[in-house]
């Protein structure tokens, strides 16, 4: 049986919807995000902050390492 990839992994915190929101605020989308009711610079760190996961873990999202099967 082959490993589960994506959101249909059991311990997947991210999503289809959630990685392309990322990588186009990342790519020039948005300047800043709201975290918390604070207004955030977006970079990977705020980006990973936002959506609960680590910065390695939004780092490969954003730059497709991971998550290869969702476009941009």
């Amino acid at each position: 049986m082959a490993a589960r990839t994506g959101s249909g992994h059991h311990n997947a915190k991210l999503n289809d919807r959630i990685v392309r929101a990322a990588r186009k605020a990342y790519n020039g989308g948005a300047k800043f995000i709201v975290i918390n009711g604070k207004r955030r610079p977006v970079n990977i760190r705020s980006l990973a902050e936002k959506y609960g996961v680590s910065h390695q873990a939004m780092h490969s999202a954003i730059k497709g390492e991971t998550w290869k099967h969702v476009e941009s």
